[in-house]
């Protein structure tokens, strides 16, 4: 039977080594991505490559970096305290006191409109039950339905994609306690 040479295992990690290196230089050049300017965005095509002397000359304009169009993921947020049990069965004063409350919060935001809303509740099914997690994701569930009827311009529509209900069983909260989050486009 023959011996291995103690060479072959370093041999052979060697190898192992620039084939990782390689792999990990394939991987960081696919991912460099250059966004589209918009030229190129309205026509589709892509926009000639600069000359390799305008590229040098000191008199060319360096690109500006603007902010994409898209959800700014910088979040505001308010608290509204409502019966829960009242809402969920459908009591028209815990409505109502919703109504107002969310009302009051959005005025801190005059002539924005919310592109997403997730809305963490914290409920129990009755005034002297436990908190829950269904209850207090039905009852956050309650309260994002009823958010474009407080204001149609800042809300969007229902749906349960744009404006979202969860529990908050954290324990920071307060039993009927709500936080609404806010997410607004990037102008």
């Amino acid at each position: 039977m023959r011996q291995r040479s103690p060479g072959s295992v370093t041999h052979a990690a060697g190898w192992l080594f620039a084939d990782l290196l390689l792999v990990i230089t394939v991987i960081a050049l696919g991912g460099q991505w250059i966004a589209p300017t918009a030229a190129e965005l309205a026509t589709g095509e892509p926009s000639p490559a600069p000359s390799a002397s305008a590229a040098r000359s000191p008199s060319a304009t360096p690109a500006t970096a603007t902010a994409q169009p898209g959800l700014d993921p910088n979040s505001e947020d308010f608290d509204v305290t409502g019966d829960a049990p009242g809402l969920l069965a459908g009591r028209a004063e815990a409505v109502r006191g919703i109504r107002q409350e969310v009302a009051e919060g959005i005025r801190a935001h005059p002539g924005k409109t919310a592109a997403l809303v997730i809305v963490w509740g914290t409920a129990a099914s009755c005034d002297t039950c436990p908190v829950t997690d269904d209850a207090s994701r039905a009852y956050a569930r309650a309260i994002a339905a009823l958010l474009p009827s407080v204001s149609r311009t800042f809300f969007p529509p229902f749906h349960e994609e744009i404006i979202r209900g969860y529990r908050n069983t954290s324990g920071d909260r307060a039993r009927g306690q709500a936080t609404i989050e806010l997410f607004f486009l990037r102008e």
